[in-house]
């Protein structure tokens, strides 16, 4: 229906329609590629994810050298003294889409249905005129599953010049620049908490070898 002269009137065929364009941003893709999960297969996949999931992300990070950043990369070079609890993976790839939807299809094949799948996300960005932040705002893909558990796969366009080093095969963020990257964090009211300790770990570490800060 639309109005033409003061009267509504039915929209012929032939009359031009606006529609807006759906959103990128939270947008789930390729959800319903594989055959649906029974509740046992469901049960497998949660009592088995640290042998299903997490050798996986860690095979494509040193086949693609891709790199790991955030806690758990932290957690990887301060050692488990100094670590905190998460089963999350955060990974910079040049490929960030094409990496989520590997991993996606993996674990599907492994578990034998459509146990995951890839949920596009703006990441909220800290400073609005920061220009790298808006970049990253377009790169966010994250590897969710079907029962919702942490334990996600964020995959984020590496940036350029980005500091690394290999530890054990792995690359990962340069510890200087996830402490950067943490100060800079407690600037978002969502990110403070995490921020801070992982402030408060790395500096304990840095005490701990001897480093002033």
């Amino acid at each position: 229906m639309k109005i033409k002269n003061g009267l509504i009137v039915p929209i012929r065929v032939t009359d031009p329609v606006t529609v807006s364009p759906v959103p990128k941003m939270n947008k789930i893709t390729e959800k319903g590629d594989a055959p649906r999960c029974s509740r046992e297969q469901v049960k497998h996949f949660v009592e088995n994810w640290e042998r299903i999931l997490p050798p996986r992300v860690i095979k494509s990070i040193k086949k693609n050298d891709d790199v790991m950043h955030g806690a758990r990369s932290v957690n990887m070079i301060v050692g488990k003294k100094y670590s905190r609890k998460t089963r999350d993976f955060d990974v910079y790839s040049k490929e960030p889409n094409k990496r989520a939807h590997q991993i996606e299809n993996e674990i599907d094949r492994c578990v034998g249905c459509d146990m995951a799948y890839v949920h596009y996300q703006a990441v909220p960005k800290l400073n609005p005129f920061n220009e790298e932040d808006e970049k990253m705002a377009k790169e966010l893909y994250i590897v969710k599953t079907v029962p919702h558990q942490d334990g996600d796969v964020d995959y984020m366009m590496l940036p350029r010049g980005l500091p690394t080093h290999k530890r054990k095969g792995i690359r990962h963020e340069d510890l200087k620049e996830a402490y950067r990257k943490a100060q800079k964090n407690l600037m978002h009211p969502m990110r403070y908490f995490k921020a801070k300790k992982d402030i408060e770990r790395i500096e304990a570490y840095w005490r701990s070898r001897g480093k002033r800060i």
